[in-house]
């Protein structure tokens, strides 16, 4: 890639890898061999891909080979194209399909490959790297994808921005900067469940080699080991589909401490405009009789705080403050012998529409004469970080990638990790 633009270069600059960012890497991960794994590929990352699963089904073309995950002794082989299957019996892996020399009681094993390169297929869909089957807390049996951190991306990337043309290939550079930056902050978070990241909304969507992509996989190479730091750390990368105008910081919308990189930050173009005012959901309406209100609140209501705080008619809903971008704080719904006041997430997850949670809290509500109750909003998704249909418009505009961050991660600094 070429040199940064001159005038983001004071507060948005490239730093290079060193023994400094490496211990730190190797900190976060809390093993120096998945720190510094391979320079070219970054750190290994582990994706929960299948969790407590009451049977998990194992392939590979060439062949699968077993080993005690604790020890790393053999512990069976698979012959090419055979399968294993994984059940977990009281606290250790029940395996069997056509695994031979089948071990007894072990909690985990790990399972790679018997071909260099070639996949191993969870439940029929394909990995790279190897996968550690383990007993979860829940006495079921779940698959943990291990594999570096590059090839992780190549099956994030694509399926969190979307397919995009040519012209916007720097939005799908800022996409990959951030997942990776999200990714290495994660490393350790969930240890006691034996990996980094859900595979899932929950932290990113990954789908293995079948969502990879020409466009994105060359998006994640020509910006190879890059991540977002600020103070030392790298960021919490949060990011959003549409912001709908403006950004929120991280605190108004999530239960998250303040960050100076996580503010509020204007989407608005030279013209006018907003940068993400192509999205579909950039401006939206839902519109509800109160039946059909109470339908919608109550399994996000009873999903979120038990069956006990179920409302039955709701008659009102009262917006009863806002956050400084504009957001809904608190939602008041009040009935028949009740009120449930909402904050932040909860407001989304309680009003569900067509099957979802609601589109984002940055709307306004209407009673209508007709007794409709009709919210109109914007935007899609929490709010904050980067706004991912923003990042298409301004490279639609001519940005390049670093230019989108240093809008949407104010006072971050770009670096060459590895």
């Amino acid at each position: 890639m070429g040199p940064v633009s001159g005038h983001l270069r004071t507060r948005f600059r490239r730093l290079g890898a060193g023994a400094g960012l490496l211990s730190l890497l190797a900190a976060i991960s809390s093993d120096v061999d998945r720190a510094v794994a391979q320079e070219s590929a970054g750190p290994e990352v582990r994706v929960g891909v299948a969790l407590d699963q009451d049977r998990i089904t194992l392939t590979s073309g060439g062949g699968l080979r077993v080993e005690d995950a604790l020890t790393g002794q053999p512990a069976g082989d698979v012959g090419p194209g055979g399968t294993l299957v994984a059940r977990a019996h009281e606290d250790r892996l029940s395996l069997g399909g056509d695994l031979r020399d089948i071990p007894q009681g072990v909690p985990s094993v790990r399972v790679v490959p018997k071909a260099r390169g070639m996949p191993v297929s969870v439940d029929g869909r394909p990995y790279r790297g190897s996968i550690e089957l383990r007993v979860s807390e829940s006495g079921k049996v779940s698959a943990i994808n291990e594999l570096l951190l590059e090839d992780y991306l190549l099956g994030v990337v694509p399926l969190e921005i979307g397919p995009r043309s040519g012209d916007e290939h720097a939005a799908v550079e800022a996409q990959a900067v951030a997942a990776r930056t999200y990714a290495v902050a994660q490393l350790g978070n969930h240890a006691e469940a034996g990996f980094d990241v859900f595979g899932t909304v929950s932290d990113q969507v990954y789908g293995g080699i079948a969502a990879e992509r020409e466009r994105s996989t060359a998006a994640v190479q020509r910006t190879a080991g890059m991540i977002l730091m600020f103070e030392g750390r790298p960021i919490r990368a949060y990011y959003h589909s549409t912001c709908g105008g403006n950004t929120a910081a991280i605190e108004e919308v999530m239960d998250r401490e303040p960050a100076p990189y996580l503010q509020s930050v204007s989407d608005e173009s030279p013209d006018g405009t907003d940068y993400c005012a192509a999205s579909p959901r950039y401006r939206w309406e839902v519109t509800w009789t109160r039946g059909q209100l109470r339908s919608a609140i109550q399994p996000g209501v009873k999903a979120r705080f038990g069956s006990a705080a179920a409302p039955g008619d709701v008659r009102s809903v009262e917006i009863l403050g806002h956050t400084p971008s504009g957001r809904v704080r608190d939602l008041a719904l009040r009935g028949d012998g009740f009120e449930l006041v909402l904050s932040r997430l909860d407001i989304r997850r309680a009003l569900v529409y067509e099957g979802r949670i609601l589109n984002s809290t940055d709307f306004a509500v209407t009673r209508r004469d007709d007794g409709l109750v009709e919210l109109n909003g914007r935007g899609y998704g929490h709010g904050a970080g980067m706004c991912q249909w923003g990042a298409i418009g301004r490279a639609r505009a001519g940005q390049d990638f670093d230019q989108i961050l240093s809008v949407y991660y104010p006072g971050a600094e770009l670096v060459n990790a590895y």
